[in-house]
């Protein structure tokens, strides 16, 4: 197995020598390390220089986001397995070598992922981010589409893919503006074997206000994802349909609370109404219609009374 190290970054300069030390640290090193630059504005391509010279493969692109640079870095890579690191992730050393292992167990997995602990740059916040998912973690192998449609668990930083998996589903889709990597997951899931690793194999740290500022895109994108799989597109099989239908439902739920909340009343209505006919919690479905059917005016003031303090109309809501 040859496998390649692939880093995407732009304006990193503050995390990148972490990210790549945690790289050459492995006690099975990759075949290739190679860094995807999206035209970053900083000195991040001149630390990757200095510090590592010929080690280092680096690709300077213009700045386009974060999936055509991930598609760049796949597409210039030589191994027949790849590994992702986000800039501001750390593998643990043992992260390559144990999920080759992992790869030796399962040898019909095409896609591999692990546990990681999820940390700010202070604190632990879940020392398994794969405990919010599972109980037990265990390790797992086989078809996990019915696990993935029902949850959205892998990360990009703890992926080890082959290469001919990824190219045959059509890779990174730079279509979607946010969950590109849930969709390409999705995808791998629905052609191919994969296997979850119980051990946390790196540190997966939290970005402070980015998942408040994406959470309509994340929704939105979420949304197209299930509504996809509730047609049939990924499987034609009717456990998985229903399962993305209530995935589909609970998606619309969450959104339209959010634009309720932001006074897109017009907006909120029509993903309310297919969440109250879908099939979610009672006291979402009553909440749901409630938007629905309540004039705007009252909707305002209710909206105002619990940013205000009272109870929240999105109780229970919350959650991937």
């Amino acid at each position: 197995m040859r496998v390649s190290a692939l880093l995407t970054c732009w304006n990193a300069a503050w995390c990148i020598e972490r990210a790549l030390d945690s790289v050459f640290a492995q006690t099975r090193p990759a075949d290739e390390v190679l860094v995807s630059d999206d035209g970053s504005t900083d000195d991040t391509v001149a630390r990757i220089e200095a510090r590592y010279g010929d080690r280092v493969r680096v690709l300077r692109l213009p700045h386009r986001g974060l999936t055509p640079s991930r598609r760049a870095a796949i597409e210039a890579s030589t191994g027949d397995w790849f590994a992702l690191l986000d800039a501001d992730d750390v593998w643990l050393p043992e992260k390559l070598e144990r999920q080759i292992a992992l790869a030796g167990r399962h040898p019909q997995a095409r896609w591999l992922v692990s546990d990681a602990a999820y940390v700010t740059e202070t604190e632990v916040l879940r020392a398994s981010w794969l405990s919010a998912y599972f109980t037990p973690v265990t390790e797992r192998a086989g078809d996990l589409l019915p696990l993935l449609v029902e949850r959205s668990f892998a990360l990009p930083s703890g992926c080890l893919i082959e290469r001919a998996a990824y190219d045959a589903v059509g890779g990174f889709d730079v279509a979607i503006p946010y969950s590109q990597d849930y969709d390409l997951f999705l995808k791998l899931a629905a052609r191919f074997h994969g296997a979850v690793g119980a051990e946390p194999l790196l540190r997966y740290y939290a970005s402070p206000g980015q998942l408040s500022r994406r959470m309509e895109e994340r929704y939105r994108d979420d949304l197209a994802l299930m509504r996809a799989v509730a047609a049939g597109k990924l499987r034609d099989d009717p456990a998985i349909r229903r399962a993305g239908a209530r995935r589909a439902a609970e998606t619309a739920y969450r959104l339209g609370l959010l634009l309720l909340r932001a006074g897109r009343f017009d907006e909120a209505r029509p993903l309310l109404r297919e969440a109250a006919a879908g099939d979610t919690p009672l006291s979402w479905r009553l909440t749901a219609l409630a938007g629905t059917a309540l004039p705007a005016a009252v909707l305002r003031r209710v909206m105002r009374s619990h940013r205000a303090g009272g109870p929240s109309a999105g109780a229970g809501a919350a959650g991937g």
